[in-house]
């Protein structure tokens, strides 16, 4: 009996494949905490708009300094469980813009910048 071919193996994606200057733009906006909590050490960089979810850009306003391992623990599971991730801001539906989706970040409602700042949900009164 002939066996089948054994199917090539996968390749995997290239886990760190953020540019090296979005990535630190994100790193320095998080100073090394956690930006959902900001009390644990951040550990997984993510993607709001998921990859899947055409999310591929790699936009800084698109991207959270997370706590957590994989897609399971500390913030970063929080992220990826549904519907919390998403009263959250930590996770956008399709067709989502990061820039102007606002995002819980240590317990206040704000918008994340494409210069790796924040920015308040309140515009400034005009005088």
């Amino acid at each position: 009996m002939i066996g089948h071919p054994k199917p090539a193996p996968r390749k995997k994606k290239p886990k760190d494949d953020i540019p090296a200057v979005k990535r630190d733009a994100v790193k320095a906006r998080s100073g090394g905490l956690c930006e959902g909590c900001g009390v644990h050490p951040a550990t997984e960089m993510h993607h709001r708009l998921y990859r899947g979810r055409q999310g591929s850009t790699h936009n800084v306003e698109n991207l959270l300094h997370l706590c957590g391992w994989g897609n399971h623990t500390g913030c970063h599971g929080t992220a990826h469980s549904g519907a919390e991730g998403e009263l959250l801001g930590w996770a956008i539906r399709s067709g989502g813009d990061p820039a102007e989706t606002q995002v819980t970040y240590r317990g206040k409602q704000l918008y994340l910048t494409a210069d790796g700042g924040r920015r308040s949900i309140y515009p400034s009164a005009v005088h």
